[in-house]
Formats: structure tokens, sequence, C-alpha cells
């Protein structure tokens, strides 16, 4: 392996390098396959150019575990066929599945990997290709890497940022990266909200999936994080394994308490390589930037709070159509799906039943909703019996996987009112940006017209909106 000051280094390198073929103007290279939204700049292209490579691949970021993984490459000239290609991504998906790092030597080449934050980048060398040159491209691939898995942090962490008042989502974002600068160290930072412990930050170390989980109630953030803990040290997983994560961490992760005054507010988690606390100056710092933290998680929370009633349904407590239209603007989205649910024969129900039965099966429905969406994902009721699922960064297929599997739960569960038991169902329109269309401002009409179909179709269904032409 190559040791932490060579990779330091050529990462620096490779950013000297990209500065300055950007101030040169780009060189004709193309990127086939390419994401725009996934790559800033043709860093791929560079990077081939920059170390003669064969190849260079990246994968794009995983929204549905049972998805097919999916690649951005470039191959200059095109001198690997079909079939080649082919089987490097193949072995390229085992590395990525297993979280692995380290080199193969093909029948066309070397083929260095590396994986980290989720994502696995890699790159073929010709054979015979010397070691210096191997370590280099080793190096470009842990700072691609890097790039890549800091970049939507930080963009958020600006958007986040602006205006008169921090957002919980900036304060833990740069928290976290204060942290990894002075611990050197993969850093996970929550805070309390309402009920439950959220994953407000994780530097560029960590994993940037868990960005939005809610901890598990009895794990070491979460009782930290509530002050039923002290600072403490576990080896266990510090969120009780809201996410997998299939990196193994030799040393203990440490939990400390952030603290507004006397009252817990979050909590944070890091693996400094030591099995116990930091000590001198270095702890020092670290507590000074927690105790700065502690207040502005407690006002920002406060903000949040009235914000949210402001944005949430009375009755359900989830979003309403303001919040939901809030959570779809946000700045540099370039994939999601929408979901527009509708309970069937719901007036029915109301005359039958009676209205308080009929709000108690919304609030019944909109609990299963919330048990199985993501944490960074937005439920919202948008009308009487209405519903909508914003599901950012998710493709189409995942979008009708999920509104399906919510049908089917509705369906199964048994619901009854007053000892009187009372079958229920939705029909469902799903619609996604790239899939069906390219802007956002769409989906809605798109994801009505597919629910509307739904209803005609029988009801208790899922429809899939029609792709437009032109976007």
């Amino acid at each position: 392996m190559i040791n932490t000051l060579v990779w330091f280094a050529a990462g620096a390198a490779l950013g000297a390098f990209l500065v300055q073929r950007r101030r040169q103007g780009a060189s004709g290279l193309t990127l086939p396959g390419a994401d725009a939204a996934l790559l800033p700049d043709p860093a791929l292209g560079w990077l081939a150019g920059a170390r003669g490579a064969l190849g260079v691949w990246v994968s794009h970021p995983v929204t549905d575990h049972d998805a097919p993984l999916r690649w951005s490459r470039v191959v200059p000239g095109e001198r690997l066929s079909a079939a080649m290609v082919g089987d490097i991504e193949q072995r390229l998906t085992g590395c990525h599945r297993e979280g692995s790092s380290g080199g193969t030597r093909l029948d066309s080449g070397t083929l260095l990997h590396a994986s980290a934050g989720g994502l696995t980048a890699a790159v073929l060398l010709p054979t015979g290709a010397p070691a210096d040159a191997l370590q280099a491209a080793s190096a470009d691939l842990v700072a691609l890497l890097d790039g890549l898995g800091r970049k939507p942090m930080l963009e958020r962490a600006i958007e986040e940022g602006e205006g008169p008042t921090e957002s919980l989502g900036s304060i833990g974002l740069r928290l976290a990266y204060q942290l990894e600068r002075v611990l050197h160290s993969e850093v996970i930072v929550t805070a309390v909200v309402e009920s439950q412990v959220r994953v407000i930050g994780t530097s560029g170390r960590a994993d940037r999936r868990l960005l939005d989980a809610v901890a598990d109630p009895g794990s070491a953030l979460a009782r930290v994080a509530r002050g039923e803990d002290q600072p403490l040290t576990t080896i266990t997983d510090p969120l009780g394994g809201v996410v997998p994560d299939r990196r193994i961490h030799v040393a203990p992760a440490i939990v400390l308490p952030i603290k507004s005054g006397d009252e817990a507010v979050g909590s944070v988690a890091c693996w400094t390589g030591e099995e116990g606390m930091p000590i001198g100056g270095v702890i020092a710092e670290v507590q000074e930037a927690l105790r700065n933290a502690g207040p502005r998680i407690a006002r920002s929370r406060k903000l949040e709070e009235l914000g949210q009633a402001a944005s949430a349904d009375p009755l359900t407590g989830l979003k309403n159509r303001r919040g939901l239209d809030d959570a779809m603007r946000r700045v540099g989205l370039t994939q999601g799906t929408l979901v527009y649910a509708d309970f069937d024969k719901f007036k029915i129900l109301n005359d039958t039943l009676g209205h308080h039965a009929g709000d108690a099966a919304l609030v019944h429905f909109a609990r299963i909703v919330h048990d199985q969406i993501r944490g960074g994902d937005t439920a919202a009721r948008i009308g009487g019996e209405e519903f909508a699922i914003w599901l950012p960064g998710a493709p189409l297929v995942y979008g009708a996987k999920v509104a399906d599997r919510i049908r089917v739960l509705l369906g199964t569960t048994t619901w009854d009112w007053q000892g009187r038991s009372w079958p229920l169902s939705i029909s469902a329109g799903v619609a996604a940006v790239p899939d069906t269309t390219r802007s956002i401002e769409n989906l809605a009409v798109l994801a009505d017209a597919a629910l509307a179909k739904a209803k005609q179709m029988g009801r208790n269904r899922i429809e899939v909106a029609t792709p437009t032409a032109g976007g």
C-alpha cells in the first residue's frame, strides 16, 4: 500500500495539474458515458491523458442497492473492445461491493481501483507501466474520490449557509470538516431534532450516504446526543447500523456530546486511530469547536422547527404543499422521482364511518409512508386524501418500486375504526427526472396524469408517466 504522505502529495500534484489544464482550456478529450452532474469538470479525461491510461472509470452514486451499478468512463482512442470494457466493469462492480482498493494484472494492462464514500474509481494502465506511474495513478484515484465525495456536501453547505441564518445542515457539515482537519479522521455529526437524532454532517472521509440518516435510538451517537451518556468509545457502529457500511474500522469510534449550555443538542463520532480520547492542544481545539457549534445548533433547530410548522400538515405531520415545493427547489438537483398517491373511494369511507375515521385513515397511511422512505426524502399531504413523495436522486424504477411497496403495505395491513375493519387502497402515478422529463417543474403534471390513468385502469395500482417529447 502507498503510504499516506505519498497519497497526499500526489493528490496535491493532481490538483495543481487540473488547475493548470483548466487555465489552458480543454484539449478535445471527450467523456463517453460521463454524467455531467457527477463530474464537475473533465477530470476523467485529464486523468487518462496525464497517465497515458487505456481507460478510467468512476461509479455513479447508488440510490437503489438492488439496481445495477452504473459507470462513467473514458476510453481514449477506443483502444478497448466492448467485451474488455464489460469484463473490467464486472470486476469493478465486485470491488465496489467489497469496498476494496488495490490492483490487478489483466491481459489488457494493470487495473488499479480504489473505493471511498460509496464510490469506486479505477484506471487501466498499459502493461509494463513503471512502479512510480502506478503509484502516481493510485494517488490520483484517491484524490478523485476525495473531490467527488466532498463536492455535493460542500455545495449543500454553501447553499444552506446562504441567508441571514445558518441551517442545521450547514452547521453540521462545517463542523465535520473542521474536526476532520484537526483530528485527521472520519467524522459524523448529529443533532437532536424533535424526537430523533439525525445526521447533519459528514466529513470528506466519511460515507456521505449517512447524511440525513436517523440514528438508532439505542446507538452510542443517539444516547450521547440526548445526554443519556457521557463521552465514550465504542467498537460497534455508533449509528446502530442504519446504513450498511462495508468498511472495517480497526480503531474504536470516539463519541462526544455537543451542548448548548447544559442542554445536550447533538453528538459527534470520529475515528482517530487511537484507543482513547485525543489529548493536549488537539482536544482543546475539538472542545472549542463543539462549544461554538452547540448554541448555533440550538438556535438553528428552533428556527427550523418554526419553519416546519409553516410547511407541515397539522393532521399527519408530513409536509404540506409548500414544504414539498421547498424540497423540490433544492439547487443542483438533476435526478429525482415524484410520486402522487390518492386514496381509492375515500368518500365512501367518510360517508360510512365519519370524518374522524377518515382522518385516522390518513394518519395511518402517513405512518406507512414515513417508515418506507429514506431520511432525505420528503412526504407531503397536498390535498384532502392526496399525497406526494419526493425522492431526490432516485431513478424512475426506484420510485415505482417504493410506491408499489407502500401500496401493498397499505392493502395488507389491517385497519379498523371502532372495531369495524375497513379495506384501504391507493392509486399512484410516478414521474422522474430525467427518465420522463428534463425539467423538475414538469413532474407534478406528469405524476398527476399518471395517477389519473391508474384510477381509470381500475384503481389500487401504480402507473408510470409517459416520457415527454423534448423535455
